[in-house]
């Protein structure tokens, strides 16, 4: 009799061993699934695809966020109608957008440096024989910054600025894509 109980304590332990482990997994199991009145836990929001509506100036034309306000900036030096630079500002105020397009070559006054301004870097290089000159100006009390790229083409006398003022670095990464289609978006006309 013995025997007989040596060979099945063996089997017996392990059965027991198997169906508390099959409980212990199904408790967990359990754990893991959703409860009938627990509240699922909410996907962080995400951003709406922004939408974008066109401004037209005088030798361009350029898709803009639909939330900014576009104003005109600089009076065309070579049409009657129509400005040769705008300025887009978000809804919140912390971004504006700047584009200036002239029929050819021009200067943009409008962007020049003030008197509570300070220039804080600059760069020139020649790529693909276009001249890429960038600068940023910070406001003396660090309330805001603008940093410009402008474009230009010494055998064809043509150039473009695009700005970007921004009140931080939060602000800037926020709006960087808006920011980059803006720039993709230029359509410079002729005569």
């Amino acid at each position: 009799m013995w025997r007989k109980t040596k060979r099945v304590f063996p089997v017996l332990f392990l059965i027991l061993l198997l169906s508390e482990c099959s409980k212990k997994s199904e408790h967990q199991d359990a754990k893991s699934l959703p409860q009938k009145d627990a509240v699922p836990a909410k996907p962080a929001p995400e951003e709406p695809p922004l939408s974008y509506k066109k401004y037209k100036g005088a030798w361009f034309e350029i898709e803009y966020p639909f939330s900014f306000k576009a104003e005109n900036s600089q009076k065309s030096s070579t049409s009657t109608d129509g400005f040769d630079s705008a300025v887009f500002t978000s809804a919140d105020g912390s971004v504006q957008f700047y584009i200036f397009s002239p029929q050819w070559s021009g200067d943009a006054k409008d962007i020049a440096l003030k008197s509570n301004e300070i220039k804080t870097d600059s760069s020139t290089e020649i790529i693909n024989g276009l001249t890429v000159k960038r600068w940023t100006i910070q406001a003396k009390d660090g309330s805001y910054f603008r940093s410009y790229e402008s474009t230009s083409e010494t055998e064809s006398n043509i150039n473009k600025i695009f700005g970007i003022k921004y009140s931080s670095q939060k602000e800037l990464d926020r709006y960087r894509q808006a920011y980059l289609h803006f720039k993709n978006s230029l359509q410079q006309y002729a005569d």
